[in-house]
């Protein structure tokens, strides 16, 4: 094989007999939240405001309610106000941190009441994918890193579709599902990496899915 082709497979090259997903430095489980946008990509406009803003005050808020709440849960954002964030650097990120879970979060304007609100994780294949079995020493190419974890993917997913689907979180928003698609904002993200779109008919109505998002993680990791 040659050097060229050992690069390519090494950039995300995983050893799957390491430390157990769950089992965090200093016994913490790592939360990564990426907001949408940075200062390059503004995202879509909502009412007079640009969706980078939104995501990332939602992105914050959600930090701190996350860690005021769980001492046993440490959140960390991909990119602060002014930061423009080149292709694959947050998966590179996540993955040298070895987060133990990965979250983006997007916005757009909705006219209906409660709007809606969509889960989304990385396929590759939707057909091969799901019948993959991780192997005990494997190298991954980065569209493949989502394959080592695609099962609690899944698994936690779905938990976090049902706290959504209940009577108190749908006067606001109503969840389409979990759909698993070729999502690139997730490429090469080792941890289970689930991505959330937020329909909002009033520029601050993300303050309502607050709540309802951190009790979906709270779920996913009893």
């Amino acid at each position: 094989m040659s050097i060229k082709k050992i690069i390519q497979y090494v950039c995300l090259a995983v050893i799957a007999m390491q430390s157990p997903i769950l089992v965090s430095k200093q016994n913490l489980f790592t939360i990564m939240i990426d907001p949408a946008g940075d200062a390059k990509h503004t995202g879509r406009l909502i009412q007079d405001t640009l969706e980078r803003g939104i995501s990332l005050q939602c992105a914050e808020e959600l930090k701190k309610v996350i860690m005021q709440r769980n001492s046993n849960i440490r959140v960390i954002l991909t990119r602060v106000p002014g930061e423009t964030i080149q292709p694959l650097q947050n998966a590179s990120f996540a993955n040298r941190l070895q987060v133990d879970f990965y979250m983006s979060i997007y916005f757009y304007e909705e006219q209906n009441t409660p709007a809606y609100i969509t889960l989304y994780h990385y396929l590759e294949n939707p057909i091969n994918d799901y019948w993959y079995k991780p192997l005990q020493l494997c190298f991954y190419q980065t569209n493949q890193a989502h394959l080592m974890h695609l099962a609690t993917t899944k698994k936690w997913g779905i938990a976090m579709l049902d706290v959504l689907q209940n009577k108190q979180s749908q006067k606001y928003f109503q969840p389409l599902g979990f759909f698993g698609i070729p999502f690139q904002p997730l490429v090469g993200v080792q941890a289970p990496a689930i991505a959330v779109e937020i329909g909002l008919k009033n520029k601050q109505d993300w303050r309502h899915v607050i709540e309802p998002l951190v009790q979906a993680i709270e779920r996913i990791i009893q």
